[in-house]
């Protein structure tokens, strides 16, 4: 279904604040800024500097940003002469924790993400206020279990390894205990959590949205060849191998295929044993706006991830008209009616996500749907005022 025909909030009336704490503004920004214009938002505390969100006026924001801006800075910089990302983001998230505890204030809810917000919650029970670990992705260790058979397959070490990440799933375990509750973007990392044995009574399931202005409504199929769209990192996590390979067994010329997203070493591999059809046009990485402005001419999205807990770009294109096809490991999976606004296909099947690519070209269509976020911002209000007693 929609985002809008999720359930809406009730009993909106009580009064409470829900702050949030992250070093990226993923979906935690756009969460903040829908609760706000519901009267229930609370402090913002960002890693990204005030001038690059250009929040609205009045939008309570404190910024600990100075890791952040070095960490994104070095992404310019080829991978082989920066150190590894697990560790530079590591270096980040720690060092944001530790600012953001000492300037933490009152409110009702405090929402930290895994690996940044263990002194943000050891503070907060301090001040008796309620901590919410907010998953933008699933449990690590599960997440390790997926990808990891994708670098084996494609002879590399991956990125992180449970022997390796003891400090890092050591302060998350902490987080988890410190936390009152788990805010969680679909069943997938529901099902994850509870088989961590999180009571599922303490698990919130609050769908992510899309900004209307940034992914602009196209109503009409784009004309020309038939063009399908990837973003996202190019990385093995990604499941890119097996939408070339999808590619190749379709083997359409006239079919056009565009990356948006920054380049990976690990997926060089990948594209240079492609042998399929069409042309494939690696875009790079783009702001929002653009790949908004982007998707008017998209036929269909693929996302076809080993690991996904939600996969934002999936409602952004929906919001934006496009139909979306993901493999069953995506949280979004939860928005898809199969034909109808998309496909939902199994992890790693090649032969029947090429079956699905060859339908919707066949049967081109636009979403109608809306995928806003105050729908979203309704669901954590209820959820949030059900907790507080109110």
């Amino acid at each position: 279904m929609s985002i809008e025909n999720q359930p809406t909030a009730t009993g909106d009336g009580a009064k409470i604040t829900v702050s949030f704490a992250a070093t990226n503004p993923c979906h935690v920004y756009d969460l903040a800024l829908a609760l706000r214009a519901r009267g229930v938002g609370g402090m913002y505390y960002s890693g990204y500097p005030r001038w690059r969100l250009r929040p609205p006026p009045g939008f309570r924001m404190r910024t600990a940003s100075f890791r952040t801006l070095v960490t994104y800075g070095l992404q310019r910089v080829p991978e082989r002469l920066r150190p590894a990302n697990s560790r530079l983001f590591q270096w980040q998230d720690t060092g944001f924790d530790r600012r953001v505890a000492r300037m933490l204030e009152p409110c009702g809810f405090i929402h930290g993400l895994p690996g940044q917000c263990l002194r943000i919650f050891q503070q907060a029970r301090k001040l008796g206020v309620c901590t919410v670990l907010n998953h933008a992705s699933g449990p690590l260790r599960q997440q390790l279990a997926l990808i990891t058979p994708e670098y084996a397959r494609a002879g590399l070490e991956p990125p992180l390894r449970e022997d390796r990440s003891a400090a890092l799933l050591r302060r998350i375990d902490l987080e988890m205990e410190l936390a009152d509750f788990h805010c969680v973007a679909s069943t997938v990392v529901r099902e994850q959590l509870l088989r961590e044995g999180v009571a599922e009574e303490r698990i919130w399931v609050v769908p992510y949205g899309a900004d209307p202005e940034r992914f602009p409504k196209s109503s009409a199929v784009p004309e020309g060849p038939f063009t399908v769209f990837f973003a996202g990192q190019l990385s093995l996590r990604k499941g890119i191998h097996y939408l070339l390979k999808a590619l190749e067994l379709v083997g359409r010329d006239d079919w056009e295929v565009r990356f948006y997203g920054p380049a990976m070493g690990e997926t060089a591999g990948d594209f240079a044993a492609y042998r399929g059809g069409g042309v494939l046009r690696r875009m790079g990485a783009v702001p929002q706006a653009a790949l908004g402005r982007a998707f008017a001419e998209a036929s269909v999205l693929v996302l076809p991830s080993a690991e996904e807990a939600f996969g934002l770009v999936v409602v952004q294109a929906l919001e934006a008209g496009v139909p979306c096809i993901v493999s069953d490991r995506v949280g979004a999976k939860d928005l898809i009616r199969h034909r109808e606004n998309g496909s939902v296909v199994p992890f790693g099947d090649a032969a029947i996500l090429a079956e699905e690519l060859v339908w919707w070209a066949a049967n081109p269509r636009r979403v109608p749907d809306r995928y806003g976020w105050e729908p979203c911002a309704a669901v954590l209000h209820r959820l949030s005022s059900r907790a507080a007693g109110m």
